[in-house]
Protein backbone atom coordinates (compact mmCIF):
# COMPACT_ATOMS: atom_id res chain seq x y z
CA UNK A 1 0.00 0.00 0.00
CA UNK A 2 1.40 3.60 -1.10
CA UNK A 3 1.81 5.94 1.58
CA UNK A 4 0.94 9.82 1.85
CA UNK A 5 1.56 12.15 4.16
CA UNK A 6 -0.87 15.26 4.51
CA UNK A 7 -0.03 18.18 6.22
CA UNK A 8 -2.76 20.71 7.75
CA UNK A 9 -4.71 17.55 7.43
CA UNK A 10 -6.99 18.41 10.60
CA UNK A 11 -9.50 20.77 8.76
CA UNK A 12 -10.48 22.70 5.14
CA UNK A 13 -8.16 21.21 1.89
CA UNK A 14 -5.52 19.22 3.91
CA UNK A 15 -8.83 17.26 5.21
CA UNK A 16 -9.86 16.51 1.44
CA UNK A 17 -6.45 15.85 0.75
CA UNK A 18 -6.30 12.92 3.34
CA UNK A 19 -9.59 11.46 2.46
CA UNK A 20 -9.53 11.54 -1.22
CA UNK A 21 -5.77 9.99 -1.19
CA UNK A 22 -7.18 7.52 1.25
CA UNK A 23 -10.35 7.08 -1.07
CA UNK A 24 -7.30 6.44 -3.70
CA UNK A 25 -5.77 3.87 -1.86
CA UNK A 26 -3.24 5.27 0.20
CA UNK A 27 -2.39 4.79 3.94
CA UNK A 28 -2.72 8.49 5.10
CA UNK A 29 -0.59 10.04 7.87
CA UNK A 30 -3.03 12.98 8.93
CA UNK A 31 -0.50 15.60 10.05
CA UNK A 32 -1.77 18.63 11.67
CA UNK A 33 -0.95 21.34 14.71
CA UNK A 34 -4.24 20.71 16.27
CA UNK A 35 -3.47 17.22 17.27
CA UNK A 36 -7.40 16.38 18.43
CA UNK A 37 -7.91 17.67 14.65
CA UNK A 38 -5.84 15.19 13.47
CA UNK A 39 -6.89 12.40 15.83
CA UNK A 40 -10.64 13.34 13.81
CA UNK A 41 -9.79 12.86 10.67
CA UNK A 42 -7.70 9.87 11.15
CA UNK A 43 -10.55 8.15 13.05
CA UNK A 44 -12.85 9.59 10.39
CA UNK A 45 -10.93 7.68 7.59
CA UNK A 46 -10.65 4.16 9.76
CA UNK A 47 -14.44 4.76 10.17
CA UNK A 48 -14.48 4.53 6.78
CA UNK A 49 -12.56 1.21 6.38
CA UNK A 50 -9.45 3.34 5.35
CA UNK A 51 -5.66 2.75 6.81
CA UNK A 52 -4.84 6.11 8.64
CA UNK A 53 -2.84 7.61 11.65
CA UNK A 54 -2.70 11.24 13.27
CA UNK A 55 0.39 13.29 13.87
CA UNK A 56 0.63 16.28 15.69
CA UNK A 57 3.20 18.36 13.31
CA UNK A 58 4.81 22.35 13.60
CA UNK A 59 5.74 22.39 10.22
CA UNK A 60 7.55 25.35 11.23
CA UNK A 61 10.16 23.35 13.57
CA UNK A 62 12.25 21.42 12.13
CA UNK A 63 12.11 18.61 14.99
CA UNK A 64 8.60 18.34 14.31
CA UNK A 65 8.64 17.78 10.75
CA UNK A 66 11.60 14.60 11.26
CA UNK A 67 9.17 13.15 13.87
CA UNK A 68 6.34 13.55 11.57
CA UNK A 69 8.21 11.88 8.60
CA UNK A 70 9.60 9.11 10.94
CA UNK A 71 6.03 8.50 12.26
CA UNK A 72 5.13 7.89 8.47
CA UNK A 73 8.45 5.41 7.91
CA UNK A 74 7.84 3.60 11.36
CA UNK A 75 4.48 2.92 10.32
CA UNK A 76 4.68 1.55 6.60
CA UNK A 77 8.31 1.93 5.54
CA UNK A 78 7.70 4.79 2.91
CA UNK A 79 6.23 7.74 1.55
CA UNK A 80 5.51 8.07 -1.83
CA UNK A 81 3.60 11.32 -1.50
CA UNK A 82 3.41 14.42 0.53
CA UNK A 83 0.74 17.08 0.49
CA UNK A 84 2.76 19.97 1.68
CA UNK A 85 -0.12 21.93 2.77
CA UNK A 86 -0.38 23.41 6.29
CA UNK A 87 0.12 27.27 5.82
CA UNK A 88 -1.05 30.15 7.64
CA UNK A 89 -2.92 33.48 6.87
CA UNK A 90 -2.01 36.50 7.45
CA UNK A 91 -3.17 40.26 6.44
CA UNK A 92 -2.28 43.23 6.55
CA UNK A 93 -0.24 45.57 3.67
CA UNK A 94 3.74 46.36 4.87
CA UNK A 95 2.34 49.58 6.80
CA UNK A 96 0.61 47.76 8.63
CA UNK A 97 2.30 44.40 9.72
CA UNK A 98 4.65 43.71 12.47
CA UNK A 99 8.02 42.08 12.13
CA UNK A 100 6.51 38.99 14.07
CA UNK A 101 3.21 38.98 11.80
CA UNK A 102 5.85 39.07 8.79
CA UNK A 103 8.15 35.95 10.13
CA UNK A 104 5.10 34.16 11.33
CA UNK A 105 3.83 34.02 7.32
CA UNK A 106 7.30 33.29 6.14
CA UNK A 107 7.57 30.08 9.10
CA UNK A 108 4.92 28.74 8.46
CA UNK A 109 4.08 29.24 4.89
CA UNK A 110 7.83 29.09 3.50
CA UNK A 111 10.07 27.60 5.79
CA UNK A 112 7.14 25.02 6.65
CA UNK A 113 7.52 24.25 2.48
CA UNK A 114 10.88 23.75 2.97
CA UNK A 115 11.29 21.52 6.00
CA UNK A 116 8.81 19.64 4.53
CA UNK A 117 10.75 19.14 1.36
CA UNK A 118 13.82 18.42 2.96
CA UNK A 119 12.73 16.22 5.36
CA UNK A 120 10.69 13.93 3.35
CA UNK A 121 12.81 14.30 -0.45
CA UNK A 122 15.04 11.14 0.68
CA UNK A 123 11.91 8.84 1.29
CA UNK A 124 10.66 10.44 -2.10
CA UNK A 125 13.87 9.26 -3.70
CA UNK A 126 13.78 5.92 -2.71
CA UNK A 127 10.31 5.41 -4.25
CA UNK A 128 10.56 7.74 -7.07
CA UNK A 129 7.24 9.64 -5.71
CA UNK A 130 5.83 13.44 -5.48
CA UNK A 131 5.52 16.79 -4.06
CA UNK A 132 2.55 18.71 -3.83
CA UNK A 133 2.67 21.94 -2.42
CA UNK A 134 -0.58 24.36 -1.45
CA UNK A 135 0.05 27.37 -2.96
CA UNK A 136 -2.44 30.49 -3.72
CA UNK A 137 -3.77 32.51 -6.23
CA UNK A 138 -2.11 35.23 -4.22
CA UNK A 139 1.70 33.85 -4.84
CA UNK A 140 0.82 34.14 -9.08
CA UNK A 141 -0.78 37.84 -8.58
CA UNK A 142 -1.29 40.23 -6.06
CA UNK A 143 -3.92 40.73 -3.57
CA UNK A 144 -4.65 43.84 -1.49
CA UNK A 145 -3.79 43.41 1.70
CA UNK A 146 -2.05 40.53 2.26
CA UNK A 147 1.24 41.46 1.19
CA UNK A 148 3.19 38.40 4.18
CA UNK A 149 0.77 36.15 3.05
CA UNK A 150 1.61 37.03 -0.47
CA UNK A 151 4.98 37.27 -0.49
CA UNK A 152 5.18 33.88 1.51
CA UNK A 153 2.99 31.95 -1.16
CA UNK A 154 5.23 33.54 -3.94
CA UNK A 155 7.73 31.45 -2.52
CA UNK A 156 6.59 28.55 -2.27
CA UNK A 157 5.70 28.93 -6.03
CA UNK A 158 9.58 29.38 -6.45
CA UNK A 159 10.71 26.29 -4.57
CA UNK A 160 7.93 24.00 -6.46
CA UNK A 161 9.80 24.62 -9.45
CA UNK A 162 13.91 24.70 -8.15
CA UNK A 163 12.91 21.47 -6.50
CA UNK A 164 10.97 20.22 -9.56
CA UNK A 165 14.32 21.19 -11.52
CA UNK A 166 16.74 19.63 -8.93
CA UNK A 167 15.65 16.25 -8.72
CA UNK A 168 13.44 15.60 -11.73
CA UNK A 169 16.11 13.62 -13.50
CA UNK A 170 16.27 11.45 -10.01
CA UNK A 171 12.46 10.30 -9.89
CA UNK A 172 10.84 13.12 -7.94
CA UNK A 173 7.93 14.93 -9.36
CA UNK A 174 7.04 18.28 -7.83
CA UNK A 175 4.16 20.28 -8.49
CA UNK A 176 1.63 23.02 -6.70
CA UNK A 177 -1.99 23.48 -6.30
CA UNK A 178 -2.57 27.51 -6.22
CA UNK A 179 -6.41 27.69 -4.85
CA UNK A 180 -8.66 30.69 -4.71
CA UNK A 181 -10.96 31.71 -2.55
CA UNK A 182 -12.02 28.24 -0.82
CA UNK A 183 -14.71 27.73 1.86
CA UNK A 184 -13.18 26.43 4.45
CA UNK A 185 -13.42 26.87 8.33
CA UNK A 186 -10.21 29.29 8.61
CA UNK A 187 -11.80 31.08 5.83
CA UNK A 188 -14.93 32.00 7.23
CA UNK A 189 -13.44 32.92 11.00
CA UNK A 190 -11.58 35.30 9.13
CA UNK A 191 -14.55 37.29 7.59
CA UNK A 192 -16.44 36.76 10.55
CA UNK A 193 -14.10 38.50 12.74
CA UNK A 194 -14.04 41.46 9.99
CA UNK A 195 -17.91 41.83 10.38
CA UNK A 196 -20.05 43.21 13.07
CA UNK A 197 -23.65 41.00 12.41
CA UNK A 198 -24.44 38.44 9.71
CA UNK A 199 -25.43 40.99 7.05
CA UNK A 200 -21.62 42.45 6.70
CA UNK A 201 -20.53 38.63 7.00
CA UNK A 202 -22.56 38.04 3.84
CA UNK A 203 -22.25 41.39 2.22
CA UNK A 204 -18.24 40.43 2.44
CA UNK A 205 -18.84 37.14 1.10
CA UNK A 206 -20.27 38.51 -1.72
CA UNK A 207 -17.67 41.04 -2.34
CA UNK A 208 -14.96 38.58 -2.47
CA UNK A 209 -17.06 36.25 -4.93
CA UNK A 210 -17.81 39.02 -7.08
CA UNK A 211 -14.40 38.81 -8.58
CA UNK A 212 -14.99 35.55 -9.85
CA UNK A 213 -16.05 34.59 -13.37
CA UNK A 214 -17.50 31.27 -11.62
CA UNK A 215 -18.81 33.19 -9.15
CA UNK A 216 -19.49 31.58 -6.45
CA UNK A 217 -16.64 29.43 -3.77
CA UNK A 218 -14.58 27.15 -4.48
CA UNK A 219 -14.98 23.44 -2.37
CA UNK A 220 -12.12 21.99 -0.02
CA UNK A 221 -13.09 18.91 -2.58
CA UNK A 222 -12.78 20.49 -5.57
CA UNK A 223 -8.87 21.45 -4.62
CA UNK A 224 -8.52 17.63 -3.32
CA UNK A 225 -8.91 16.42 -6.91
CA UNK A 226 -6.31 18.41 -8.34
CA UNK A 227 -3.90 17.52 -5.43
CA UNK A 228 -4.85 13.81 -6.21
CA UNK A 229 -4.17 14.34 -9.76
CA UNK A 230 -0.67 15.72 -9.31
CA UNK A 231 0.19 13.03 -6.63
CA UNK A 232 -0.47 9.98 -8.79
CA UNK A 233 0.67 8.75 -11.84
CA UNK A 234 -2.55 10.71 -13.62
CA UNK A 235 -0.03 13.11 -13.65
CA UNK A 236 3.10 11.12 -14.59
CA UNK A 237 4.50 13.88 -17.67
CA UNK A 238 4.17 17.03 -15.34
CA UNK A 239 6.65 18.54 -13.20
CA UNK A 240 7.01 21.85 -11.78
CA UNK A 241 4.19 23.29 -12.78
CA UNK A 242 1.57 25.65 -10.27
CA UNK A 243 -1.82 24.53 -11.19
CA UNK A 244 -4.32 27.57 -10.55
CA UNK A 245 -7.61 26.31 -9.20
CA UNK A 246 -9.83 29.34 -8.83
CA UNK A 247 -13.29 29.64 -11.07
CA UNK A 248 -11.61 31.56 -13.58
CA UNK A 249 -10.16 34.78 -11.36
CA UNK A 250 -6.49 34.79 -13.01
CA UNK A 251 -7.19 34.11 -16.38
CA UNK A 252 -10.67 35.85 -17.10
CA UNK A 253 -10.94 38.40 -14.60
Amino acid sequence: MKTAIVTGAGSGIGRAAAERCAADGFAVLCADLNEAAAHQTAAELIALGHQARPVRADVAEESSVAAMVDAAIGWTGQVDTCIANAGAMVEGDVLSLSLDSWNRAMQVNATGAFLTARAVMPHLLAQGGTLVFTASTVGLSGMKGVAAYSAAKGAVVALTRQLAADFAARGVRVNAVAPGAVRTPLSESQFRARAADEAEFQALLAQVIGRYPIARWGTPQEIAEVILFLATERSAWMTGQIIPVDGGLLELR
